[in-house]
């Protein structure tokens, strides 16, 4: 048996599609979905109508993760804290995308589960560890050897943390199938793994796969994400064309550059002109292009 593990799809239609194609042409029906469906990309609308398709007519599993958080306590406060601009904006956007149903199937999500199918070995998901949708393990990290040494199961799939690896910590099996919608690393090339079954254990295939990205970066251009989310949207962009991850780098810089200048930082109201100002420095362009060296800015 063959089972594809997705994470971290982020609104990415175009990189969530392609995965799914290669997997159904492979004949596989069980998939293991560890969360983070949405945010950052433009096309959350299309994303949970595959997730559906996949809950309604395969055999899946679902995980919330801390972006699905993040969506459900936006709610629970009365959808306040948010604003437009590229500190908020792409959650705002998304929120704005979703509909009640999709926020009720996230609600009844769990953070962790343990994955049993008859005569196969027991598998443990989560996004990013068992206790915290956004917590982080880090292959050699002593929280990552403390999870694994105290999992009831022999292998533990994750997700969060967007670079995709396999490794051990004694008995214990650890993989992180990557990031299908905004990969780090491999040139930004869609990923996700395949567990294949040796009957009393699972082998892993960690998959990289190319995507319409021209089609995703229209999906961009075409709606207003842009608009809500300039400096936000555009460093996401840059992720997708280069498999670099900028995002947080660029957005403590904005930070840093509003408080040397109006003496406090105080998320989300981080004004535009310093997003632009940490892009500019960046050498990365509205679109996510990078601006080379010998163009003076």
């Amino acid at each position: 048996m063959e089972v594809a593990v997705f994470s971290d799809i982020h609104s990415n239609y175009e990189a969530f599609r392609a995965c799914f194609e290669y997997c159904t042409t492979r004949g596989i029906d069980h998939y293991l979905l560890l969360g983070d469906y949405v945010t950052d990309c433009p096309d959350p609308e299309k994303t949970m109508e595959l997730i559906y398709i996949l809950r309604d007519y395969f055999r899946s599993v679902f995980i919330r993760g801390n972006r699905e958080d993040y969506l459900l306590d936006y709610r629970n406060r009365g959808e306040t804290g948010w604003i437009d601009g590229s500190a908020s904006g792409t959650l705002l956007y998304t929120y704005d995308h979703l509909t009640d149903r999709d926020l009720y199937f996230f609600e009844k999500l769990p953070i962790t589960t343990v994955w049993e199918e008859r005569g196969f070995p027991p598998v443990t998901l989560c996004h990013g560890t068992p206790e915290q949708s956004n917590g982080l393990m880090l292959r050699g990290e002593r929280n990552t050897r403390r999870i694994l040494s105290t999992m009831t199961t022999g292998m533990l799939l994750h997700g969060h943390h967007h670079e995709q690896e396999a490794y051990r910590f004694r008995d214990r099996f650890c993989v992180n199938p990557g990031s299908v919608g905004v990969p780090w690393n491999a040139g930004g090339k869609a990923q996700f793994a395949i567990l294949r079954s040796t009957g009393d254990a699972w082998v892993e295939e960690l998959v990289q796969l190319d995507y319409d990205r021209e089609a995703e970066y229209r999906a961009f251009i075409e709606s207003d994400l842009m608009d809500r989310a300039p400096a936000w949207a555009a460093v996401t962009m840059h992720t997708l064309r280069t498999g670099i991850d900028l995002n947080e780098t660029v957005m403590l810089r904005a930070m840093q550059l509003c408080k040397e200048t109006e003496g406090e930082a105080v998320w989300p109201h981080i004004p535009e002109k310093y997003w632009a100002q940490s892009l500019m420095e960046h050498r990365i362009d509205l679109q996510g292009r990078e601006v080379p060296r010998n163009i003076p800015l």
